[in-house]
């Protein structure tokens, strides 16, 4: 291309640009002046939300906290006394009983004898 048609060729965009810069509405112009204005002083045109989106999770935590607290935990249905005692033999309980209050028991299941015996 040669300088004359690079000259004619810039004439005719800028005949364009004039053309469609009286076709825009107002609200446009003003709203392409003012982002012209942001990108001349460095600023973006956008906000960004990480705030708002943060904000807005520290709300959903609060109130998931607030309605753990409100929740009641379930409570377990009661076991009939004669369905215990089908199931389990009176001298069962009492050797559970008598191991469950035994202090050697739990010393030996703590000592290195206990892991040889699980081991055989």
């Amino acid at each position: 291309m040669t300088n004359d048609e690079t000259n004619r060729f810039d004439e005719a965009l800028r005949g364009h640009h004039r053309a469609s810069l009286v076709q825009l509405s107002p609200m446009v112009s003003a709203q392409l002046a003012q982002r012209r204005h942001a990108a001349l002083r460095g600023t973006s045109p956008h906000r960004s939300h990480r705030l708002g989106f943060a904000a807005a999770g520290f709300a959903a935590l609060c109130a998931l906290a607030i309605g753990m607290q409100f929740r009641t935990p379930p409570t377990p249905s009661p076991v009939p006394d004669r369905i215990l005692a089908s199931t389990t033999s009176a001298p069962a309980r009492a050797d559970s009983i008598i191991l469950d209050q035994d202090p050697d028991f739990y010393a030996w299941l703590a000592s290195s004898d206990a892991m040889q015996v699980a081991m055989e």
